[in-house]
């Protein structure tokens, strides 16, 4: 039997994970979608949320983003 999960997002804390603002939502969006239409959820919970979900599968580590060398473009250089 699988093990039910219960989560609290903890947006800073994802940010350790993924340095990314914007791509976070993104990922999460993409996911999300794809929960609501046709994919299966790595995580057991009572939220039906896709959206939350998502994020608890990214914040699990059940997602990741694929190509991180693009999103590195993304951090501004700033002196």
């Amino acid at each position: 039997m699988e093990k039910m999960v219960k989560f609290n997002l903890r947006y800073d804390e994802l940010l350790k994970k993924i340095p990314y603002k914007y791509a976070i939502p993104v990922v999460v969006a993409k996911r999300a979608e794809a929960i609501r239409e046709y994919a299966k959820p790595f995580v057991i919970t009572d939220d039906e949320n896709p959206v939350s979900i998502a994020f608890m599968e990214l914040s699990l580590n059940y997602i990741r983003i694929k190509n991180e060398e693009i999103l590195k473009a993304l951090i501004p250089k700033v002196k």
